[in-house]
């Protein structure tokens, strides 16, 4: 008898560890999932950042050729007022 009470204890005691270790992958699985979407938000917000940037720079340089322009019509009117 003290024998199957052993192997009734050993089986529950095995279970247990099945049921903590499965808790455990759960856990650290929702753990990722947070993380995944936590990065995908990130990538979502670089990728605007980018756009947002490039939209810029293009609008820096235009607005750079515009004043270049300018300078260049100002130099003609000092240059033949001369």
């Amino acid at each position: 008898m003290e024998d199957h009470e052993a192997r009734i204890a050993a089986l529950e005691a095995s279970q247990a560890d099945y049921r903590a270790v499965l808790a455990a992958v759960n856990a650290l699985a929702a753990n990722q999932r947070d993380h995944a979407l936590g990065l995908a938000a990130v990538k979502t917000d670089v990728a605007v950042l980018k756009t947002e940037l490039a939209d810029f720079t293009t609008e820096t340089r235009a607005n750079f050729a515009s004043v270049d322009e300018h300078l260049a019509e100002i130099k003609e009117l000092i240059i033949d007022r001369r």
